[in-house]
């Protein structure tokens, strides 16, 4: 009896089902399944990948069917249509990892020097709380946007960036960009987010917003200006009169400026775990490269965003080299007769309306901003800050507490 109560209590610790965990039997079927999917992952990968390249041929050879389609337009579809099945293919190989390929068992690797608890200093600590506690709110690791907008402190936050006023949207997204920088390596996503959000906002608050501002004052100059007052009313109450040259040329290039910061620290970004691994074994390990004439790093990460960095950079010279010209023009016929007040008011409503052009431009990265499309587009692993300021792999919290 002694012997059979012992064996009934060892066996009873060893196999009892504890509250919160798995039985045996469940642990044993989800292991059996997991090797099971592994294994035909595994050995279909090749078949899958020939398969989606039969479909995305079949969709190149749809969409340029028209015999009355331009040579050169017909080239130009099936780049673009290639392009972009190359990118979902890769998005889908991206998904398949994360069943092929078993997470590490221990968490990656959380730079502590992050957290303020472990700052020496009192003046780095609260650097460190403050950055903490603005990147937790505006960019958590377990909140999508529908989670965000039920915070106050994020609302707050967005609702700034859409002031029409200039300078204050720039210095706002200056700080989350130094905070992203440092301390430590910047994280791929989060850089990457930074541009396709900073620029999707340009587009509205200063390029739709501010523009229907302009407009609406020339409007009411209209109508309540007298006779031979319209000129008058426009300079003293018309767009950008009531501005600083300053903060508006502050503002234009800052709003270029931010941007091409954040791409050339791309390069130097970090990389996930999943990000190095590939459905037929571990991934080319790629080599650090020197760009920008001093830098290293791998230049091929962001994907395909460097070609929307290229057309924003047109955007912006084209938006000065269209209107500059017409402000010469106007001004070597007028300043002889106009006062220096005036020349300034005319040298501000130039630099509004190049600003408000330049950021109508950048309608293609309010595209990309939408979830899911920016990584097809830059292929990175979705993050966010928790509240130490350590930047972690994007999870909701009902997952959280499953993987506990």
């Amino acid at each position: 009896d002694g012997f059979w109560s012992g064996y009934q209590s060892w066996f009873g610790s060893k196999f009892a089902v504890k509250p919160g965990q798995p039985g045996l039997l469940e642990t044993w079927w989800q292991d059996n399944k997991t090797r099971a999917i592994q294994s035909l992952l595994h050995n279909s990968a090749p078949m899958l990948k020939r398969t989606l390249g039969d479909i995305g041929d079949l969709l190149k050879e749809n969409t340029t069917a028209d015999p009355d389609m331009p040579g050169w337009m017909r080239a130009a579809v099936r780049n673009l249509v290639g392009s972009l099945w190359q990118d979902i293919e890769t998005e889908i190989e991206t998904g398949l990892k994360l069943y092929v390929v078993k997470k590490p068992t221990k968490p990656e690797k959380v730079w502590r020097r992050h957290d303020p608890g472990c700052a020496e200093s009192r003046l780095r600590r609260c650097g460190l709380q403050a950055r903490a506690f603005v990147l937790s709110h505006y960019l958590p690791h377990n909140r999508s946007i529908f989670g965000r907008l039920k915070d106050p402190v994020y609302l707050l936050m967005t609702a700034t960036t859409m002031l029409p006023v200039f300078g204050i949207r720039i210095f706002f997204f200056s700080i989350i960009l130094a905070m992203l920088l440092f301390p430590g390596a910047p994280d791929e996503y989060q850089l990457i987010s930074f541009i396709l959000t900073f620029k999707g906002t340009q587009f509205f608050t200063t390029g739709v917003i501010l523009g229907f501002l302009g407009a609406m004052q020339y409007y009411m100059c209209y109508l309540f200006a007298g006779d031979g007052e319209l000129r008058e009313c426009v300079n003293t109450h018309g767009p950008g009169a009531s501005d600083w040259l300053a903060t508006m040329l502050f503002d234009t290039f800052g709003s270029v400026v931010l941007v091409w910061i954040a791409f050339l620290g791309l390069p130097q970004t970090r990389t996930h775990w999943h990000q190095n691994v590939s459905l037929h074994g571990s991934a080319p390990v790629e080599k650090e490269e020197v760009y920008c004439f001093f830098m290293t790093g791998i230049v091929r990460k962001g994907g395909r965003l460097r070609f929307l960095m290229r057309y924003d950079l047109i955007c912006f010279i084209s938006s000065f080299v269209i209107l500059l010209p017409i402000y010469f023009a106007s001004a070597f016929h007028a300043f002889s007769t106009i006062d220096s007040s005036s020349k300034m008011v005319h040298a501000k409503q130039t630099v509004f309306w190049c600003r408000i052009l330049y950021s109508l431009l950048s309608l293609p990265f309010v595209i990309f901003v939408i979830p899911g499309l920016g990584r097809v587009l830059t292929h990175s692993v979705t993050t966010g800050y928790d509240s130490t300021g350590a930047c972690l792999e994007f999870t909701f919290p009902d997952r959280q507490k499953r993987e506990v």
